[in-house]
C-alpha cells in the first residue's frame, strides 16, 4: 500500500532527516561536499518540503493541510477533522488521497530534481 508507506516515512525517516538536516528553515541548508552523504538527506528533506508546498490546499482537496498539521505540527486527527470541515470518514478517505499524491508528486520532483536513489512508495 502506497499510502502506508508514506505515513510511515513521515512517521520514523522524516524526524530522523530533519535531526540529521539540523531541521529549520531549509533555505539555510548549508551545501557539503559532493562525496558527503548528508548532500542526499539535505537534497531529500528539501524536497519534502518542495512536495509539501506542491500538494494541492483547496477546501475540496485539503492534502496540504492534512500533511502539515498531522505529520510536521503533530496536530491530532480529531482536531484536524474540526478544521476541514469533513467527517471522520471523509477525512480518513482525503487524508489517504494526500498521502498518495504525495507520493506522486515527490517521485516526479526527484526525477526532475536528479536525486538519486530514488526514494519510492510502492
Amino acid at each position: 500500500m502506497k499510502h502506508q508507506q508514506v505515513r510511515n516515512f513521515f512517521k520514523k525517516d522524516y524526524p530522523r532527516l530533519e535531526l540529521i538536516t539540523g531541521g529549520g528553515r531549509v533555505d539555510q541548508l548549508t551545501n557539503l561536499s559532493k562525496n558527503d552523504r548528508l548532500v542526499f538527506y539535505q537534497s531529500i528533506f528539501k524536497l519534502t518540503w518542495s512536495t509539501i508546498h506542491k500538494l494541492e490546499n483547496t477546501p475540496r482537496h485539503p492534502y496540504q493541510t492534512i500533511i502539515i498539521e498531522h505529520y510536521i505540527n503533530h496536530v491530532p486527527m480529531k482536531d484536524i477533522i474540526q478544521k476541514i470541515g469533513y467527517g471522520e470518514n471523509a477525512t480518513n478517505k482525503k487524508h489517504n488521497e494526500a498521502l498518495k499524491s504525495f507520493a506522486e508528486i515527490f517521485k516526479q520532483e526527484q526525477i526532475k530534481n536528479k536525486i538519486y536513489p530514488l526514494l519510492e512508495f510502492e
